[in-house]
């Protein structure tokens, strides 16, 4: 049980740090680059971050 228990904190982890991550997109987006906001760009950035998250989690490296 408390194998089932860590592993949905840790996949719930990863959900927050593709938030995070995407967040932080968002914000480069809207500030700096000036992009309309929007929920499109919102989900989008969400997607982004958790490709990123995905490839620094499997690098071979």
């Amino acid at each position: 049980m408390s194998n089932l228990i860590n592993e949905i904190l840790l996949r719930l982890a990863k959900l927050v740090a593709a938030g995070v991550i995407g967040a932080i997109l968002y914000l480069i987006a809207v500030g700096p680059l000036g992009i309309v906001s929007s929920f499109e760009l919102a989900g989008i950035c969400w997607i982004s971050g958790s490709v990123a998250l995905l490839l620094v989690e499997s690098s071979p490296f």
